[in-house]
């Protein structure tokens, strides 16, 4: 593998997810930067795609079946099975493995369960999966919580029961666990597309345990996330169409700094943005919005901290549910049209110019280096 010709793995729905996916295909980019198929290995459903940091094993999310699962290479271009599924949680999406190998991360989209499983030295799974704190809607009704120490009073009493009756009445939002990222300083952050926060955990051995939680304004959808060299969090949030941008302050708690619309045309009714990214020069973030089928750029500016749009494209396709950037290319896997776009960006501003080429291949879903 040159860096010029990049192996590219990705992930796709099968017929299980009403997809017409293969499986996990290995992709190579030629010199003009398209995209051709190598090879085909599979899967139910491996939905998101992740490798191990140091030994040639992939982990996937298998999601109809609710499973992670680990492949070894075989042969120069095959993978098998490393062992067998292990149950992850409902409609896992994502999958992320920690840098010193310990273990596989996995949000669980359906139940909302954020997962630790344990890899043993070889890359497969070693052990039971830890289960981490479930998330708690931070817009449920309040309790009070004066009311449920031992000397409230009788009025304080009435006041709860009140509370709790309304709290009953209300409809609850189920948690929906979407994804993580590994933050500059060990930490991992996940994100809760239902209850709109993004929950900071600590990595302890085998297990994780949560820090502290991030909370959005209602009703804005957090789904996927990146890390800025400057030290910033960058989110894309499903319902609002935004970019929310967050930093830590001097005791190691996360806030929010600013927040900018993800595309320059603004939000359009039936739009739902996917994955966001790094461009290569560090001075761009790109968002696929499904929907009106954009591509949106924006810049990173001053300390990392503010964001400008700079332009949105066309995707070329539907539904772009995720996409790569390779150098001074942006490969977008449309989901609905079956089809993979490569562009070339401009090296000024970092906006996909020209479509180099269309590669078609079923139900793509997630696209990463192997």
């Amino acid at each position: 593998m040159t860096d010029t010709n990049p192996y590219l793995l990705l992930g796709s729905y099968t017929s299980d997810m009403d997809g017409t996916g293969a499986g996990i295909s290995l992709l190579r980019q030629d010199d003009a930067g398209t995209l051709r198929l190598v090879h085909r290995t599979e899967a139910a459903s491996p939905s998101f795609l992740t490798l191990h940091p140091t030994l040639p094993i992939l982990y996937a999310a298998s999601e109809g079946t609710g499973t992670a699962l680990a492949f070894k290479r075989s042969g120069e271009f095959g993978l098998v099975p490393l062992g067998g599924p292990i149950e992850a949680g409902d409609s896992v999406c994502h999958v992320t493995a920690l840098p010193d190998a310990s273990g596989l991360i996995a949000s669980c989209y359906g139940d909302g369960r954020v997962v630790d499983i344990p890899l043993a030295a070889n890359g497969s799974f070693g052990g039971e999966p830890f289960l981490g704190e479930a998330s708690v809607d931070p817009y449920a009704s309040p309790r009070t919580v004066e009311a449920e120490a031992a000397d409230a009073g009788e009025d304080a009493l009435t006041q709860l029961a009140v509370e709790a009756a309304v709290a009953d009445a209300l409809p609850s939002r189920p948690s929906r666990a979407h994804a993580s990222a590994m933050l500059p300083d060990g930490r991992l952050a996940t994100t809760d597309l239902g209850h709109d926060t993004v929950r900071v955990w600590q990595i302890r051995g085998k297990r994780i345990v949560l820090d502290h939680t991030v909370v959005l304004p209602e009703g804005v959808g957090p789904r996927h996330l990146v890390t800025h060299p400057s030290g910033h969090l960058h989110v894309v949030t499903e319902y609002s169409n935004e970019v929310f941008t967050l930093a830590p302050d001097g005791t190691g708690h996360w806030h929010i700094v600013s927040a900018v619309l993800a595309a320059a045309q603004g939000m359009r009714e039936g739009d739902f943005p996917s994955e966001i990214s790094l461009a290569a020069s560090r001075d761009q973030l790109h968002v696929g919005i499904r929907g009106s089928n954009l591509i949106a750029t924006l810049a990173v500016q001053g300390d990392g901290s503010k964001l400008q749009s700079v332009g949105d494209v066309e995707c070329g396709g539907d539904w772009p549910r995720h996409h790569l950037e390779s150098g001074n290319l942006l490969h977008v896997a449309n989901q609905l049209s079956d089809t993979i776009a490569t562009f070339r960006l401009d090296e000024r501003t970092g906006v996909p110019t020209t479509l180099v080429g269309t590669l078609d291949t079923g139900s793509p879903t997630c696209l990463l280096f192997a």
